[in-house]
């Protein structure tokens, strides 16, 4: 090592990173840190503000774990905190500091060392040993007397590290928040109260770190942090703002099995493939069979665990997605993000879910020739009046170049807001001039919700429905994105299922949609004559004619 390197461990925290310290693995003994490719990426270039968007079992976790550590062992006053979220995966952070630190007083004696020089080795021990023991008194190994307590840890420098699953506090030096994307997902207020006591209150000159996979698409906290992250590539970015990190599953070189026999691909496999190659990602036939593994046993919950892009990422659906085996199926098919142009010659029609105080979403719907339908846009908004929704229909009929044939309403829209100087939104479409049918109570919102999965088959979504809308400076969802987390209510307080939606910012773009398919089954949707229809036998759209402006019925 030479005869300087204890100067070199002073002034180098990736040497000392390297080699001081000892982590647990899942299967074998212990062995001496070494940073890999993604560990490497990510402290070469550490910000302020880092968003690390990753597949699993990358070792980031470990890495932040060893680096507070380490400051804190040299650095006086270093205090830090990590955030998960679950209290006991933040203990579990700790815990790996603990191994590492009581390692450093005595090294594991069947653990593997990459350094290969038995002196080198011993005077590395030495060393470490030393620090551990200054920093952490004679007792550094103690449970009762040492530094390491259930949830922190303190040294006699001044330096201590929490943890939790939440925090408040100005003075942390650094701050890990793992998992955001679920906690973002699944508890929403547990993630602002994240971001407002425990993010939001680190100094600019100080480091947090928040790494996860993601789960939600496109909505949520997580979601629009990643995002604006993505958005800063290639920016000069001030101490606030986060540098994006994305570490793909095709960049460890553990995630491959061996060629052993021929291997037969599915087609959609193939073709999965083909689209990663275009977009420069070529993978070896090891590569392959190991995804392909993954893909068969976890479903599209791969594009989540191992995302290939951080496009993909960020389509993932979140647990208990209402629609999520309908969108996959779109997705496998090419029926979404679809560049098409619209028939001039047959009806458009809108559905909308209304609200004054709360979301107001519409879709654009047309009959296809073919039996199915046109999805051609979707608009979403909050605490906007309805002319405001007005004038999206009024730019769609311009863009279209013809007059929306019908606009479906929830029964709500007979409901007196006179209160609010609006009347009803029946009342108000039709001064408009907008031909409007205000739907009948349905028997129930589960019976409605198996209609949208069976009519979801026949769709087809332009791009535009994957768009967010943005009004003054702020972005609402995506119609698609809306369908694809709809979810169930989670369990109740006893562990019961609820079979009924979860009211979220989703279910106003999904009932709207559901909706239109009430009104479709309802015999409304017409194209110029030819009632388009869900047969009951074979469960496929087909063409029955009936005659013009006749109702029809099942």
């Amino acid at each position: 090592m030479g005869a300087d390197w204890y100067e070199g461990c002073w002034r180098d925290r990736k040497w000392r990173l390297n080699h001081l310290y000892w982590i647990e693995v899942k299967s074998g003994p212990p062995q001496r840190f070494r940073m890999n490719w993604a560990q490497e990426e990510l402290f070469d270039n550490l910000w302020t503000r880092n968003q690390v968007l990753k597949a699993r079992q990358l070792g980031i976790s470990t890495l932040t774990s060893l680096y507070i550590l380490d400051a804190m062992l040299f650095e006086g006053n270093f205090h830090a905190g990590i955030i998960d979220k679950r209290l006991d995966d933040a203990v579990n952070k700790l815990g790996k500091m603990r191994f590492a630190f009581r390692a450093m007083v005595e090294p594991p004696g069947n653990g593997v060392d990459w350094v290969e020089d038995a002196e080198d080795r011993g005077m590395i021990a030495d060393f470490a040993g030393k620090i551990a023991r200054l920093m952490g008194g004679d007792e550094a190994c103690d449970d009762k007397k040492g530094p390491f307590r259930e949830k922190s840890a303190r040294f006699l420098n001044g330096s201590d590290v929490q943890v939790g699953t939440s925090m408040r506090g100005g003075t942390l030096k650094f701050l890990h928040v793992s998992e955001f994307g679920w906690k973002a997902a699944h508890r929403p207020q547990e993630a602002r109260e994240v971001i407002t006591g425990g993010v939001n209150t680190v100094s600019a000159d100080s480091i947090v770190v928040m790494e996860s996979t993601h789960e939600g698409g496109k909505a949520g906290e997580n979601y629009r942090r990643v995002a604006l992250a993505m958005r800063n590539v290639g920016k000069r970015l001030d101490k606030l703002e986060e540098r994006f990190f994305f570490f793909p599953w095709w960049k460890e070189p553990s995630y491959r099995l061996p060629v052993v026999g021929e291997k037969l691909y599915e087609a959609h496999e193939l073709e999965y493939f083909a689209k990663l190659a275009e977009e420069g990602i070529l993978l070896d036939e090891e590569q392959k069979r190991w995804y392909v593994g993954q893909w068969r046993s976890n479903g599209m919950a791969v594009r989540q665990e191992y995302p290939s892009t951080p496009a993909e990422a960020l389509d993932s659906q979140i647990e208990g997605a209402i629609y999520g085996r309908e969108i996959d199926a779109a997705r496998m098919d090419g029926r979404l993000d679809r560049v098409f142009e619209a028939d001039d010659d047959l009806p458009l029609y809108v559905s909308w879910d209304l609200g004054v105080a709360d979301w107001t979403s519409l879709w654009l719907f047309q009959p296809r020739r073919d039996g199915k339908f046109s999805v051609l846009d979707c608009k979403s908004a909050n605490r906007q009046r309805l002319e405001f929704y007005v004038g999206v229909v009024r730019r769609w009929e311009a863009q279209f170049g013809q007059p929306i044939k019908c606009h479906f309403l929830p029964r709500d829209g007979r409901a007196d807001k006179s209160a609010l100087g609006l009347g009803t939104a029946e009342f108000h479409f039709r001064q408009q001039g907008l031909p409007v049918v205000c739907l009948k109570r349905t028997g129930s919102v589960f019976g409605s919700i198996q209609q949208v999965r069976r009519f979801l088959r026949h769709c087809v979504f332009h791009e535009r429905c994957g768009v967010p809308l943005l009004v003054e400076g702020e972005e609402f969802m995506s119609g698609l994105n809306a369908l694809e987390n709809y979810r169930w209510a989670p369990m109740g307080a006893n562990g019961e299922q609820r079979q009924e939606p979860l009211h979220s910012d989703e279910s106003h773009p999904a009932d709207a949609f559901r909706y239109f398919v009430e009104a479709y089954e309802a015999g409304l949707v017409t194209m110029f004559g030819v009632r388009v229809l869900d047969t009951p036998r074979s469960g496929v759209l087909g063409m029955r004619r009936v005659a013009r402006g006749a109702s029809w019925r099942r």
